[in-house]
């Protein structure tokens, strides 16, 4: 341990002094607010999250899923994101207008390829009757 009081004794960055611990962090740019911040926001967060799984986990059973689909389907990300305005259906007709043949087909088959096997049946159902009318 002497050691280590040796080197702090006479090191270059110590100033026994006139010891002033935000001098150096100022000096090299650090923010020391910043992190109290940031551990502050952290703690928050993390209490806000608690409460929402402690909120979905005194649902019913029956509607804790439907509950997170609407959750989820509010704050996904995607632009624009105006999910009060206007619906899911009306937004993806927005994306297909602007994309081309090849990302239709890539968005297509990526989406099917991500839904249940009772979904993908659903989908074809869907688009075989409507394909045959």
């Amino acid at each position: 341990m002497g050691d280590i009081e040796n080197i702090a004794e006479h090191s270059a960055l110590s100033n026994s002094k006139n010891e002033n611990p935000g001098a150096l962090a100022g000096a090299t740019g650090a923010d020391l607010h910043s992190s109290a911040f940031t551990h502050d926001h952290t703690l928050n967060r993390l209490r806000t999250a608690s409460a929402l799984a402690c909120a979905v986990a005194a649902c019913d059973s029956d509607d804790r899923v439907p509950f997170l689909e609407r959750l989820l389907e509010e704050l996904r990300p995607g632009w624009p994101q105006v999910p009060f305005l206007c619906g899911v259906m009306e937004e993806a007709g927005f994306w297909a207008d602007m994309a081309s043949r090849v990302e239709l087909k890539a968005y297509c088959l990526a989406s099917y390829q991500r839904m249940t096997p009772a979904d993908q049946a659903a989908f074809l159902g869907y688009v075989q009757g409507r394909a045959a009318a």
